[in-house]
């Protein structure tokens, strides 16, 4: 790995794989498609008031040293730029968990440790009974349940996350399906030391505030499955990735439901996709508890003890590239 200087021309810095080697060699070379990232700009060197004038005011974007080419997949291009038609777009969709407590079944963080994490229970050598006594994850709905299929489940939700544009149906259609930024699959990396695999929405999930009529009331309907593995590569040592499946979100806002959309929805305006989350602990974790966590801890003050490895999962549209991150706390009960 190495930096190239970019003080003067342009550098296009392209490596072959042997595919394109033998195709170069054969005379049948030919670019039919490329993609485009920013992942070495950085945009606060923009300077408008450049002391040499608005021509110069991008120029130390320029003059970036960048990276060499890489051979691997997805390695030069983390943050792939998006090839949109509609010039005039103000708005781009964002990845959120919702940890509404109005939806029902899905995970929150707990209030107490405030450790802003999310609990993955380990049941490998016991069931969820001693998790449940805590008085932090006193509520079922509070903590994964490693392999389950029924829940609860981390939901995420993409849309327009702005006050300026009502989440309604039409605006949904206008600024998010006519732009071609609903995404119908996540990515989903995981570290493989600690997890095996990752459980994703079945088809037929859905998540809306419109079929109980003008009660606004959300209704949440799904199983899990195991989501198959991806090559996706996020250059990340020890991390893994799967493919979910997502569903149109259809929360709304309507001025007759008695439940306001935004206390349904963790997305101000209008919704795009959602899909869920869970996970497949990997069995015998001891040795990784003492190597990369802490052993028989009393986490929640209740004098009950626990072992845990905090790790974070990365979700990312496999359309949009919109990404968020999930805080999780892998954890045994021990005794008490």
């Amino acid at each position: 790995m190495a930096f190239l200087d970019n003080s003067g021309d342009i550098i296009l810095d392209a490596v072959l794989t042997e595919e394109g080697r033998k195709a170069m060699a054969d005379g049948t070379f030919r670019i039919s498609k490329f993609g485009l990232g920013d992942d070495e700009i950085d945009y606060s060197l923009y300077n408008k008031n450049h002391a040499s004038g608005s021509a110069y005011a991008d120029l130390d974007i320029l003059q970036t040293p960048v990276f060499e080419a890489f051979t691997q997949t997805n390695a030069g291009i983390n943050y792939g730029l998006l090839s949109l038609t509609n010039v005039a777009i103000l708005y781009l969709p964002v990845l959120k968990v919702n940890e509404k407590t109005t939806v029902s079944n899905t995970v929150k963080k707990p209030v107490s440790p405030s450790s802003g994490l999310f609990y993955l229970a380990d049941t490998s050598t016991d069931t969820t009974t001693n998790l449940l006594a805590s008085t932090a994850l006193v509520s079922s709905d509070k903590f994964l349940t490693s392999d389950s299929s029924t829940g609860p489940a981390v939901l995420l939700e993409s849309g327009l996350d702005t006050t300026n544009v009502a989440g309604d149906a039409a605006n949904k259609s206008t600024y998010l399906v006519a732009n071609n930024l609903v995404d119908s699959t996540f990515y989903v990396y995981y570290d493989n030391r600690f997890i095996t695999s990752v459980l994703g929405p079945a088809p037929g999930a859905t998540f809306d505030n419109t079929s109980l009529g003008t009660s606004g009331t959300p209704s949440l309907s799904y199983t899990l499955t195991n989501a198959p593995p991806v090559t996706t590569d996020l250059q990340l040592s020890n991390y893994s990735s799967a493919r979910v499946s997502a569903g149109a979100d259809g929360v709304v806002k309507n001025s007759s439901y008695s439940t306001t959309d935004t206390n349904v929805s963790a997305i101000a305006g209008p919704r795009a996709s959602f899909t869920l989350l869970n996970f497949v602990v990997k069995p015998n974790l001891d040795t990784e508890y003492t190597r990369y966590g802490s052993v028989s801890q009393d986490v929640f003050g209740d004098s009950v003890l626990y072992s845990y490895i905090d790790t974070t999962i990365y979700v990312q549209g496999t359309k949009t590239g919109i990404q968020a991150q999930i805080p999780l706390r892998i954890i045994k009960y021990i005794s008490g």
